[in-house]
């Protein structure tokens, strides 16, 4: 488990962080979530060893990790940090390939288990066809696998990543959180991810990190902390939350104010013949009457045979309210 105690950090002459308390759930997705300059980044980069704490202790399983040498928390922390740069000309396969270097040695070289473990993470990142292609020839969604996958050929237990979404249109975000799902769900990783898209935090997340002015506002199930007024209180955003109807995940939607104002809803037609016909002071004829007691009964605004098939209009249950239901795996998304 990853957790910080008094941590302080923070760039040059500027303190980000301040005195921050926080524990990590293991074999769980955590997602941070906070407005842009709240720490979110610096504290992922402080957990990880890439930036060095003014103050204050981070642990990996109970252990400082100042204390711990190097290679070992490179064999137990794979980190991928915002925007990574590829050296041009490198493939799939061979950047894929150097997150194995933790395991190397002067007199060890690149092994079979070496090899076993870049196939697997190729597999699980679904980027076995692509191991030949340069990767600066590959979309945003695919260099993200290849990432991934480099990072989980280090065969950490623990993944830290900072915005792996960003600059990834939607289908490749889900394509990417996704993958990070199935790494928790079906591979037992801790994964801890840094998101600005509340919804897909919400989507996604056993566990969620809400921050702001580099302190740590709230934290937990999103469907037990994930409010309106949390949303309010960290975002300064007024909204309501409601059930994701794909889901059920808590669905933040800003409030009205401005912009497209959502067209009236049509009067329905059941309703408004008879005031047609009460304005006119005449009877409506039901379709295709003859003046039988179908027109009157209809002129009356009762329910008639023709009615029959009209679809019923009030919201299904089960699988039949949610077409989509199936598509997607029960936990997290």
């Amino acid at each position: 488990m990853l957790s910080t105690r008094d941590l302080v950090a923070g760039y040059d002459e500027r303190t980000v962080l301040d005195g921050l308390d926080l524990d990590l759930p293991t074999d769980a997705f955590t997602v941070i979530v906070g407005p842009n300059a709240c720490g979110k980044s610096t504290l992922l980069r402080t957990m990880a060893r890439l930036l060095t704490p003014r103050r204050g202790t981070v642990l990996l399983d109970g252990t400082a990790i100042r204390d711990l040498p190097t290679r070992e928390v490179a064999r137990r922390l794979g980190v991928l940090p915002q925007s990574p740069l590829v050296p041009e000309g490198v493939t799939v396969a061979d950047l894929v390939g150097r997150g194995r270097q933790p395991y190397q040695r002067w007199w060890r070289q690149w092994s079979a288990e070496d090899g076993a473990a870049v196939d697997q993470a190729m597999a699980l990142a679904d980027v076995t066809d692509l191991a030949d292609r340069p990767v600066d020839s590959l979309s945003g969604g695919q260099r993200q696998r290849v990432w991934i996958a480099m990072t989980l050929a280090q065969d950490t237990d623990a993944l830290l990543l900072d915005e792996p979404t960003t600059f990834l249109d939607l289908a490749h975000q889900v394509e990417v959180l996704d993958l990070l799902h199935r790494l928790r769900s079906e591979r037992g990783r801790t994964v801890v991810a840094v998101l600005h898209d509340l919804n897909q935090a919400a989507r996604y997340a056993d566990h969620l990190v809400a921050m702001r002015a580099g302190a740590v506002v709230a934290a937990g199930p999103p469907r037990e902390i994930l409010t309106a007024d949390l949303v309010r209180d960290v975002f300064g955003l007024a909204c309501v939350v409601v059930p994701c109807p794909v889901t059920g995940a808590p669905l933040v939607v800003p409030a009205y104010t401005g912009g497209n104002a959502p067209a009236p809803a049509p009067a329905p037609a059941a309703a408004a013949a008879p005031a047609a016909a009460a304005a006119s002071g005449g009877a409506v004829a039901s379709p295709g009457g003859d003046g039988g007691p179908g027109d009157a009964s209809a002129a009356a605004g009762e329910p008639t045979s023709s009615t029959a098939s009209v679809p019923d209009a009030r919201p299904a249950t089960g699988d039949a309210a949610n077409p989509l239901a199936g598509s997607y795996p029960s936990k997290g998304l």
